[in-house]
């Protein structure tokens, strides 16, 4: 994205807080006027004492401490508004970058590492902080407060002096902050990659470390981070080093300004067209004129990550989501009924097929397990279903409509998916069912748990419903946190309920629980079970196998098992691991 547009909507972010912003900018330019003014008149009171002219002096300290008093309500003004708005719009900025990517996740953000989302998502918006607190005002005060200060150079002092001070403001306003520009904005955006994939690399670290220590894999990790480390630090090496030429380049247009100012102040000294006073005022300007240009120097470093940062999230915030709200005549499911058309999907830049021209139909109310190799497309049956992704071809049906023209919330509000790697959030037990049903009372949560085979193990927690589970549920074992995901999919009053692999991890005992629970749901809703423990699925109304993304045979498990298929060899190798 080129920078200009980054600033451009950077600004665009800017307009409902603009008013606060030209505030902060008036303050500031009224702050750094005061702040050449300031030394320009004690120049002037000590001229005058030096040659007798005492009878104003203590006029002129009066009028000094004023403009301090001044200068620092002006400074305090300043940096309160401009961080108002800053600290605003970084809130608005982190809340709208979340709206804009949940709707890219899953399918959009399958390439994407959690650990950079993150880094985008926090470290990039707080990295744009210095573009609204530290640019806009510094750079309109960079150019307003040396023309106010040689324009009053000019007009209360001489103006052949003033000539020969104003190219230098300007030129420190122009010169050093552009100074190799491309290069800073090529390093400033190699230096946020790299943090946010050293960002994604510790929080793989944290959230494998269990894996990492069995492996005893804590060198190798250690190596890679530090690699990364290595690498950033030598990018901020690089634009230090950018960093110390302006500096000096700066300093060295300043001390140009300071020295052509006196030698030209003095020779009209000499010549008798000006007086003491107004020689110590314009070599006092001359000093202090060129701080406020220099600060767009300074800010150049943090102004380019800034606007790096900014170009990522909008990079992130851009993208066109898998899937879209529908627009115009909306539809709605009658039923439960699921019908697959002539469905296709290719996934991946290389358009690997993930389901090919499949048709299937599910009655309402009907039991169905989907069953075949991994890879074969299961999953993606599922994402369809709940529009995780749409298909390239053909169409996805619930209640006889297209779930195109369904509206999400209402489509989603339909479905309970309880997945074989449930998302579990830190915080409490009750905490994380409440998502599914956040007006649940706690018999209706317990009873929950009763069904999902977690009774015994509510009643026997410290805290019962507010006991902590800890950030991705790690107290719990693998089968408690599918059980618990079962629980968030009973709580809801779907229409469909989907097991994708839900039992996977679940001992014999509560399997057989767990099943008696998915029985008593037969007939009140429509139930898609995803299984590669075939004994799990035995009772289904119809069993739909897959390989390689298509549909081979559908039917009873006797009718398969009889039929002597793909099925029937899938039953057999089972039969053989059970006897072994």
């Amino acid at each position: 994205m080129r920078r200009g547009n980054v600033v451009r909507r950077l600004l665009g972010l800017l307009r409902p807080q603009a008013g606060l912003m030209a505030v902060s900018s008036a303050c500031r330019i009224a702050n750094q006027t005061l702040g050449v003014a300031i030394p320009a008149v004690a120049a002037v009171a000590v001229a005058g004492i030096a040659i007798g002219q005492t009878s104003g002096v203590w006029v002129m300290v009066g009028w000094l401490v004023l403009m301090a008093v001044v200068k620092g309500a002006f400074r305090y003004l300043e940096q309160y508004t401009g961080h108002a708005v800053a600290f605003s719009l970084l809130a608005d900025l982190r809340a709208d970058t979340y709206r804009r990517i949940e709707p890219l996740a899953p399918a959009g953000l399958e390439d994407e590492r959690s650990g950079d989302l993150v880094a985008r998502v926090v470290g990039d918006v707080d990295r744009v902080e210095p573009f609204y607190a530290h640019t806009i005002a510094p750079l309109i005060g960079s150019v307003f407060v040396p023309l106010l200060s040689i324009g009053g150079l000019a007009i209360f002092g001489d103006a052949v002096t003033t000539l020969a001070l104003a190219p230098f403001p300007l030129a420190i306003v122009i010169v050093p902050p552009w100074l190799h520009a491309r290069r800073v904005a090529a390093l400033s955006s190699d230096l946020r990659t790299l943090s946010g994939e050293a960002a994604a690399m510790l929080t793989d670290a944290v959230q494998g470390s269990r894996e990492i220590a069995v492996l005893a894999a804590e060198p190798l990790i250690a190596d890679r981070i530090e690699g990364r480390s290595l690498a950033s630090q030598g990018v901020r090496s690089r634009l230090a080093g950018l960093g110390s030429v302006r500096s000096g380049l700066s300093d060295l247009l300043a001390g140009g300004a300071v020295i052509v100012t006196t030698l030209v102040a003095a020779v009209r000294f000499d010549q008798g067209a000006i007086s003491l006073p107004v020689l110590a005022a314009a070599v006092a300007v001359a000093w202090v004129v060129t701080g406020p240009a220099r600060a767009l120097e300074e800010i150049v470093p943090d102004l380019e990550q800034a606007l790096a940062s900014a170009a990522r999230l909008f990079e992130l915030s851009d993208r066109r989501p898998p899937v879209t709200e529908p627009d115009g005549d909306l539809a709605h499911p009658a039923d439960g009924s699921i019908r697959y058309e002539a469905v296709s999907v290719r996934l991946g830049g290389e358009g690997t097929v993930a389901l090919d021209d499949v048709d299937l139909e599910i009655p309402d109310g009907g039991v169905v397990a989907i069953v075949g190799p991994s890879g074969s497309g299961k999953s993606t049956l599922v994402e369809l279903l709940v529009r995780f992704r749409d298909p390239d071809e053909g169409r996805v049906l619930v209640g006889g409509s297209d779930v195109r023209r369904i509206p999400l919330s209402e489509l989603r509000s339909q479905v309970a998916l309880v997945s074989q790697r449930p998302e579990l959030f830190f915080g409490t037990v009750r905490d994380n069912l409440l998502l599914a049903k956040p007006d649940a009372t706690d018999p209706e949560l317990l009873e929950a748990l009763e069904k999902a085979a977690l009774g015994d193990w509510a009643a026997s927690l410290s805290n019962a419903l507010d006991t902590a589970i800890g950030e991705l549920g790690d107290t719990l074992s693998g089968g408690q946190r599918q059980r618990l995901a079962l629980t968030r999919g009973l709580l809801r009053d779907a229409r469909i309920m989907v097991l994708d692999e839900a039992t996977s991890e679940l001992d014999a005992e509560a399997a057989r629980r767990v099943q008696d629970t998915i029985e008593a749901e037969r007939g009140r809703r429509t139930i898609v079970i995803v299984a590669h423990r075939l004994e799990t699925v035995t009772d289904a109304d119809l069993l739909v196998v897959l390989d390689r993304g298509r549909l081979v045979e559908t039917g009873t498990h006797h009718e398969l098992v009889t039929a002597g298929g793909m099925y029937a060899g899938l039953w057999q190798r089972h039969l053989d691991m059970i006897e072994e």
